[in-house]
Parts: C-alpha cells; sequence; structure tokens
C-alpha cells in the first residue's frame, strides 16, 4: 500500500496540475487516492484548505502542499455559484484561486462598442485611361508622305495633322468629285463626296477639294482628340495596309491607379470611396475615388484589384509608375473584444468570460473584421460582459485537463499490476 501511494506522490510532483484526479493531504502529509478507498468525489465533502499552485490539493489548516511546500489557503465552496451561472458552450465553469490567477499573471476586459475605422495603405500602379484612349487607323492602303507625330510621348492637339497619305484609291476618289463638280454634275458630285468621307477623309480636305477644285497627291489626317502618343507603329514612307493600327492617342489628364487590395480587406472599401494617392516619384499627394472593385481574386497573392480615377492635369503621375493609397474607410461603432482574447478549436472560435471570483466560462462567439488589434463580435456576448484577455491560455490549458482528466476518476485502476522499486516500474 505505501508503494502504491510513493508512486502516486511521485506522479503528482513530476506531472503538477496535470492530475486532476480528486486528491487530498493527509495529516499525516501522505497522500490517499479517493477511488482507491472506494469514495467517489462527489460522496466527500469539499475540504477546506487547497494548495494555491495545485488547487487539487486539500488539506487541513495550517497543512503544507506535499508537491511544492506551500501553505495551504482557505478554499471557497463553488457548488452554489456554479449551478447560478448556466449556458456554457464549450465546457462546464471552472473556478481557480485567485492566487494562482495572480501568479500565471490574468488580466480581464470589458466588452464595449468601439468605433472600427481603417485607413487601409496598398501600392498602385498608374495605368492608362481605356476611356480617354484614341487608336487611329487607315481605311485604305498607301504610303506616309510625312509623319508630324515621330516619337512616343509626342503631345497632340486636337485638329492637329497626323500624318499625310498617298493613296492611289484616294486620288481616283477625287478625281471623281472634282471633275462632277467642274461639269455641274451635282448628283455625281454628291456620290463621290460620300465615298471619299467613307474612305475617312476629313471635313476640313473636302472643303478645300470643293473651293480649289485641285486632286491631292498626298492627303492629310488629322487627329480626332488631344493625347499623348503612347503607340507608334508607323515611320515615314512605310507602306500601310487598310485597318492597319498606325498609333494611339492617350489623354493622360485623368488616370487609373490600380491598387492590390488583400482579400480580407475588400470588404471595407466600396465604390465612390475617397482615397489619397501618393506619387512615389514627385512625392505629389492627388485626391482620387474608388471606381471600380475588380471580382477576380488572384490565386497567387490572394488579392483584388481596385480601379481608382485620379485628376492628373498637372501631370504628376506617369504611366507605369508606382504610387502608395491609402484608403480612408467608413467610421462605425461594433461590438468587439481585443483579437487576443479570442482563442480557437476544431469547433470554432470562443472567448473566455470571466464571472469574478476566480470563475470563468468558456463562450462561442462568431466574429466579424480585425482592425487595429480589436476583433468585431457578431454573436456571443454582450456590451459591459468581462472577459479574460491575458494568460487565457493557461487557463484554458487548465479547463482542458481537468475535464479530460476528471473523467478518469470512474475507471478502475489494477494497483496489483504496478510495481516500483527505487525508482523503477514494471509493468506486467
Amino acid at each position: 500500500m505505501n508503494k502504491y501511494i510513493s508512486y502516486f506522490a511521485l506522479l503528482c510532483s513530476v506531472g503538477g496540475t496535470f492530475f486532476s484526479t480528486p486528491l487530498y493531504a493527509a495529516p499525516e502529509g501522505g497522500l490517499k487516492l479517493l477511488q482507491e478507498v472506494g469514495i467517489s468525489s462527489s460522496d466527500v465533502k469539499k475540504q477546506d484548505y487547497v494548495c494555491p499552485m495545485h488547487p487539487h490539493i486539500h488539506g487541513e489548516k495550517g497543512g503544507a502542499c506535499p508537491i511544492c511546500g506551500m501553505t495551504l489557503v482557505p478554499a471557497k465552496d463553488n457548488s452554489a455559484s456554479s449551478s447560478s451561472h448556466k449556458g456554457a458552450e464549450k465546457q462546464e465553469m471552472v473556478t481557480v484561486d485567485p492566487t494562482y490567477l495572480q501568479m500565471i499573471g490574468v488580466k480581464t476586459g470589458t466588452v464595449q462598442q468601439q468605433v472600427f475605422a481603417q485607413d487601409l495603405r496598398a501600392y498602385g500602379r498608374v495605368v492608362p485611361n481605356s476611356r480617354e484612349s484614341a487608336a487611329v487607323s487607315s481605311r485604305v492602303g498607301g504610303w506616309i508622305e510625312s509623319l508630324a507625330v515621330s516619337a512616343l510621348g509626342d503631345v497632340v492637339t486636337k485638329g492637329e495633322v497626323l500624318f499625310t497619305l498617298n493613296s492611289p484609291l484616294l486620288i481616283s476618289a477625287q478625281t471623281d468629285y472634282v471633275s462632277a463638280l467642274k461639269l455641274g454634275h451635282k448628283e455625281i458630285a454628291e456620290a463621290a463626296k460620300g465615298r471619299l468621307q467613307q474612305l475617312g477623309v476629313s471635313r476640313r480636305v473636302l472643303q478645300d477639294l470643293t473651293k480649289q477644285k485641285q486632286v491631292l497627291s498626298a492627303v492629310p489626317f488629322y487627329a480626332n482628340t488631344s493625347g499623348t502618343v503612347t503607340e507608334l507603329h508607323i515611320k515615314t514612307g512605310d507602306y500601310i495596309k487598310p485597318s492597319a493600327s498606325l498609333l494611339v492617342l492617350q489623354d493622360l489628364s485623368n488616370v487609373w491607379v490600380d491598387a492590390d487590395l488583400p482579400e480580407r480587406d475588400i470588404s471595407f472599401v466600396k465604390v465612390g470611396d475617397s482615397v489619397t494617392v501618393t506619387s512615389a516619384e514627385t512625392k505629389a499627394v492627388l485626391d482620387g475615388q474608388v471606381q471600380f472593385i475588380y471580382p477576380i481574386v488572384d490565386q497567387k497573392t490572394r488579392t483584388a484589384k481596385v480601379r481608382i480615377s485620379v485628376d492628373n492635369h498637372a501631370g504628376n503621375l506617369r504611366l507605369d509608375g508606382f504610387v502608395d493609397v491609402k484608403f480612408k474607410g467608413d467610421q462605425q461603432k461594433a461590438l468587439s473584444v481585443p483579437s487576443q482574447a479570442v482563442l480557437y478549436d476544431k469547433d470554432g472560435k470562443y472567448v473566455l468570460r470571466w464571472l469574478g471570483d476566480g470563475q470563468f466560462v468558456p463562450v462561442r462567439v462568431t466574429t466579424g473584421h480585425e482592425v487595429n488589434r480589436f476583433v468585431e463580435v457578431t454573436s456571443g456576448l454582450k456590451t459591459g460582459q468581462k472577459i479574460v484577455i491575458s494568460g487565457q491560455f493557461l487557463l484554458d490549458a487548465e479547463a482542458n485537463l481537468r475535464s479530460g482528466l476528471g473523467s478518469m476518476s470512474g475507471m478502475d485502476m489494477d494497483h496489483g499490476s504496478m510495481d516500483m522499486d527505487h525508482g523503477s516500474m514494471d509493468m506486467d
């Protein structure tokens, strides 16, 4: 019998609080297992004194813990308070001695409404506004006689000559129109004029033909819009085919910024939100507005693109340049707790609700957005309730051990199958 007692005393000294089987310290200083003497834990009245470091050790006033040697302190009767607190969702309420709580640094906080506002930051790239882009092409084949814009970046004003084209088809159509005018055949002249319009001849050229009645060997083509040459596919002397793309004019007075936002932050942004854009090159700060949120998330980076429209009349932003984007999030009040207070297990999220007098109970919660180390709580808690915000991991571990190992109290143990001799254990 003595070696059994020695064996369990050794396990308690090594495992500390990891044994939840109800033990108590006998007046003589030895440990007795309640189940070994045939008494269940429910039949034994709770002892008056416990060890502050090992709450499962019970004894009498003035006694000492056989594990750590600390003086036993008065224990509180939890039977009445335990029955008054109901609704534990994860496991039953757990009580820990206040002295032990102080030693492990347990801190509590209050569930409260908090303003949820987040200024999101992201990097963006300046891209052309496709709605302000114009492609120039030819409806007829011919040779480029002269090219007014000869390099990328050339700025063009609406109505300015882009190039002149020597085209046999245009010369033939002009001849028909001029001949009809000279002969006074109005119907034929109108038909010839309509043909020239279909071939892309501008109204200005038609006015000159009507007035001068002279065929142009090289027909000028004018810019229909102002902009900067961002694409140039021709040079002087080139032969072009019908429908060939010649150049692209881009209006840079308004540009777009494509910003990449993490998937978790997309819900904070909506179309119409104000945005601040800072140029990485010039450090200029510009105002923008969210115009479109792309419905696709990149599989590799888990980010989504947000299109921002920015006024760029001053030319502070350059295409393909990088910018720093700051989204001004809406300010909304929501029930929140510190992020560190939320624990996780296989069934989801929960917090330790503090009931006072060393008592706490795990409560299931559902959460929303997380901003500035606080997480929104959408269900499970109410304003003003107390929760554990520090040291909850040790409390939760203690609760799990008591819940799990406590079920071992009803198991039959064959003490005869264990033998200890000089610190060794043989299993039959």
